[in-house]
């Protein structure tokens, strides 16, 4: 009896010193060839890191692009600043630029969904939208309104469409990324020279036409009033703004650039429209 015992101690510690040997061995051929491991013998946190890379080898040329946008933008920001020696101004004309890029981008899926009957706005979009329209709104400090128009469409688009295929999104390539960007930049900066004396004559007539528009054009303009305050900001003559400055530019550039946006909105509508034919 005792020598079954034994012989069944004897077994199961060399059982275990086999089982050892094996794994270690195991251990040892994973650690050097780490790429042949099976799924099955990962741990919870070597699946999430593999997930992770592979996350990051699909899509580093959007992170790489949301990243350089990023870094541009703020370069812009720090370049207004450095220029004017103050941040004020240039969060006023930020925050205004923001609110018109989310709303123009909001009239532009209106009237897409009413051309194409699809919804094709999403989260990313407007986030590239309030990003676009916080430079384009900063860059009318040391540009002129074609080029921060232009500028913020480009931004706008680069940036939402990169996002997209970051966050599982519409998925774009690389060349489609940057036709989308030079055809949105080209419309904007075409609209914008070509629809802006019509806006303004457009905004004349209302205002004598139509008592509550009275404030659209003229000295007493929100425009008019928007700017006076900028400009008294980055002279340093006042050193806050009220958000009654936010309001005026806010309707100042919505009022602005309603035809650009509306004639904005139905080429991109087409354009979804012809592409949804075609396939």
């Amino acid at each position: 009896m005792n020598n079954i015992n034994e012989y069944i101690s004897d077994v199961v510690r060399i059982d275990g010193d086999v089982a050892d040997a094996i794994n270690k061995s195991k251990n040892d051929f994973y650690d050097k060839y780490e790429y042949l491991k099976p799924d099955i013998e990962k741990s919870w946190l070597e699946e999430k890191w593999d997930s992770a890379c592979e996350w990051c080898k699909e899509n580093w040329q959007s992170i790489v692009s949301v990243f350089v946008t990023i870094v541009i933008v703020v370069g812009i920001v720090i370049l207004s600043i450095s220029t004017f020696g103050t941040a004020i101004p240039v969060i006023a004309v930020g925050v205004v630029g923001a609110i018109v890029g989310v709303s123009g981008q909001l009239i532009s899926d209106i009237i897409s969904c009413a051309i194409t009957g699809d919804w094709d706005g999403n989260w990313q979009s407007y986030i590239g939208s309030a990003i676009g329209g916080f430079a384009g709104g900063v860059l009318l400090l040391l540009t002129n309104p074609i080029a921060a128009c232009s500028a913020e469409a480009a931004i706008s688009t680069f940036f939402g469409e990169n996002l997209e295929n970051i966050t599982g999104g519409q998925k774009r390539s690389t060349f489609e990324i940057l036709f989308d960007t030079g055809l949105s930049t080209g419309t904007a900066a075409f609209f914008s020279v070509a629809l802006s004396k019509i806006t303004g004559k457009l905004s004349k007539i209302l205002w004598k036409k139509i008592p509550v528009f009275k404030r659209l054009s003229g000295i007493n303009s929100y425009d008019a009033s928007f700017k006076m305050v900028i400009t008294k900001l980055k002279q340093g003559s006042i050193k806050k703004f009220h958000y009654k400055t936010i309001r005026n530019g806010v309707i100042s550039g919505l009022s602005g650039g309603t035809l650009e946006n509306i004639a904005s909105a139905f080429f991109d509508g087409i354009k979804e429209w012809y592409d949804e034919w075609r396939e």
